[in-house]
């Protein structure tokens, strides 16, 4: 849901600036031409420019997705759009005078070429697929085609209740009865997916369908992630679809089904953008926001905004750097989007002397969300130095009335982006964070403005996660905000 202060902006295809600018060096023209476009941001984006430079964070979105769209729609990891995004960035960086470093890492690679579809026929009926909306491949599944009986494993469905929580699959036992080259039909539930196809192939299945739990919640086509590649095809299905070939086994027919996968999974390697601003090397901040997108889409909100806060605020900090306060480490990390690969091998990498030398680390993901609100989040307990960013960070909004909450991140809650490696290394956290998916509440309605009811981003882990989806003005906050903080901290 856009804002009614926002206005519209094209996309890259129809980008009157890149026209005038020509395919070479586009992005430099780009960033000139952002300046006034930020003019029409909306509320709140003169107050960030009084501080920052004149382009604004938006530019760099604007050249993120004018790569996405030149590299086949979207930035993920292993992607020519990934490696022109960490280029972009490291030539921004090195413009302005940073020793620029790549931390190159392999990571698991998975790519779906075409849709799924799966297929069913029961007595002498033929094969019937069914609706392509009800299917998707779970990530590392498989590829091939297979035909053979379908089997349910455990479904625990009732005939008239509804429900309850699955354990279909979970254990080795749940298979006793399974019939070697059988398609399994499994329901979401209790244990891993990845649990659970590997209890169905140790017995023999040819393929898995995984049909959702049937709450309320759990009821359309949903897509998963194995942590290991998988030798047979493994898809999510809808509920409703997967109830109904349930019930025909339980009727005792003979349900023929063809399940078929085209991917490819395998190992690449990508890389880190680093670069540190001189100061103490004993108290070091990292500031990271992750630059890859998923592969649905060109990823803008989801998280050039994230990069571009981070970006902008090394150039802004770069005009008035003096070598005095903590040492900050600018961080652009590949490959979050298929787990926090990047973020991990930075800190996995690290000796214990150089780990201990990090005092804070703040990460910027999702920060410009169109139905957005603004939040500082942080662990309960921190030291005196993360408190302190807390306190710039929303004494920056509050003392421009900008409505902000605080949240408390705990490890019950989970760190759901690449602060989670340095919390686990007993790192205090900080981050900055606009909503994704989740609906909007009454209160955060009341509070930011927006659309109760409705998604932070309905634009999330999709196609149209593009520049129109990012809100300029919340971003201009968010990224002279960050910018404030880093300045209150080196003095």
């Amino acid at each position: 849901m856009r804002q009614q202060a926002r206005q519209r902006r094209t996309t890259s295809g129809d980008n009157p600036e890149r026209l005038r600018c020509g395919s070479v060096r586009y992005h430099l023209c780009g960033l000139v031409a952002g300046a006034a476009a930020l003019v029409l941001a909306g509320a709140g984006l003169a107050e960030g420019l009084v501080e920052g430079r004149q382009d604004g964070a938006f530019a760099h979105v604007r050249a993120l997705q004018e790569i996405a769209t030149a590299n086949g729609g979207n930035r993920a990891a292993g992607t020519p759009g990934y490696d022109r995004s960490a280029d972009y960035v490291a030539e921004r960086l090195r413009e302005a005078g940073y020793a620029v470093r790549f931390e190159e890492f392999t990571f698991p690679f998975f790519e779906e070429r075409s849709a799924p579809s799966v297929s069913t026929a029961s007595a002498e009926s033929a094969l019937t697929p069914l609706a392509a909306a009800a299917i998707r491949t779970l990530a590392n599944s498989g590829s091939g085609e297979v035909t053979a009986r379908l089997q349910a494993v455990d479904l625990g469905l009732p005939d008239t209740a509804p429900p309850g929580p699955s354990t279909s699959g979970c254990e080795a036992a749940d298979f006793e009865r399974f019939e070697h080259g059988a398609i399994a039909l499994l329901r979401r539930g209790s244990c891993p997916f990845q649990v659970k196809v590997e209890n169905a192939t140790a017995a023999g299945a040819a393929g898995v369908i995984i049909m959702n739990e049937g709450a309320p919640e759990r009821m359309d086509a949903f897509a998963g992630r194995l942590t290991r590649v998988a030798g047979v095809p493994v898809v999510g299905m809808a509920f409703e679809p997967g109830r109904l070939l349930a019930s025909a086994l339980g009727r005792g027919d003979d349900v023929v089904t063809r399940v078929q996968v085209n991917a490819a999974a395998g190992v690449r390697t990508t890389r880190n953008v680093l670069t540190d601003r001189a100061g103490d090397p004993a108290r070091t901040i990292v500031i990271g926001a992750h630059l890859d997108s998923v592969r649905e889409g060109p990823g803008m909100n989801d998280n050039a905004s994230g990069s571009a806060a981070v970006l902008e605020a090394a150039l802004r900090l770069a005009e008035t750097a003096d070598g005095t306060g903590p040492r900050l480490r600018f961080a652009f990390w590949g490959a979050e989007e298929v787990g926090l690969v990047g973020s991990r091998h930075h800190v996995n990498s690290l000796s214990e002397e150089e780990r201990r030398a990090i005092v804070l680390y703040v990460n910027l993901d999702m920060v410009a969300s169109p139905n957005f609100g603004r939040f500082v989040q942080a662990q309960e307990a921190s030291d005196s130095l993360a408190a302190a960013a807390r306190r710039a960070l929303v004494s920056y909004f509050r003392d421009r009335n900008l409505p902000v909450e605080e949240r408390v991140r705990t490890p019950r809650r989970g760190f759901g982006s690449d602060d989670a490696p340095f919390a686990e290394k007993g790192i205090p956290i900080l981050g900055l964070y606009a909503g994704a998916a989740e609906a909007k509440q009454e209160a955060h309605a009341a509070l930011f403005g927006g659309s109760p009811g409705r998604p932070f981003d309905p634009c999330y882990h999709r196609a149209c996660d593009t520049a129109d989806n990012v809100h300029p003005g919340v971003l201009e906050e968010m990224s002279a905000a960050l910018s404030h903080a880093l300045r209150e901290l080196s003095r």
